[in-house]
């Protein structure tokens, strides 16, 4: 059985460079079958190449789908450090926040199994990846290569 985080953001967990930070909008965990803005709970895995691991999940009180965005708030706070998102809807509104957080959210239906995505993430990291997770992985790879530049540069906040 695993032992899940208590973190208040994704960006709390230190992981492998080498893993991903994979949420998912699940009412129980098993299947992704939520919106995202009135999700009533994320499910954090750590994927890689042959593991995926549960490490956290998150409660949220429902958030009906008014359009009111107060109720993205705390989802998106949450979800800071993360590298994927999926969700079984999701508007454009929360999307654009989403990815300026750095977060690729992925739209699927009918309520595909959690461990069939990170099955398939998993495969994809091992081989060729989809053009959706080369941009993300390309990305990741830019923003640790910067950052290692500035730790060689005795960069300091």
């Amino acid at each position: 059985m695993n032992t899940c985080l208590s973190i208040e953001s994704v960006a709390e967990l230190a992981a492998s460079p080498l893993a991903l930070k994979v949420a998912f909008a699940s009412q129980e965990g098993d299947i992704v079958d939520q919106h995202f803005g009135s999700a009533q709970a994320f499910y954090l895995y750590l994927v890689s190449v042959g593991h995926a691991e549960l490490v956290a999940v998150q409660q949220f009180e429902y958030g009906k789908k008014d359009g009111n965005e107060d109720k993205l708030k705390p989802r998106l706070a949450w979800l800071r450090g993360a590298d994927l998102l999926y969700c079984g809807s999701i508007g454009g509104s929360a999307t654009r926040q989403l990815l300026s957080l750095g977060v690729t959210p992925r739209q699927v239906s009918e309520g595909p199994e959690i461990e069939e995505l990170t099955t398939a993430l998993q495969q994809q990291l091992e081989g060729e990846p989809e053009p959706w997770l080369q941009r993300l992985l390309r990305e990741r790879q830019r923003q640790t290569n910067r950052f290692d530049a500035m730790e060689s540069d005795d960069w300091q906040e």
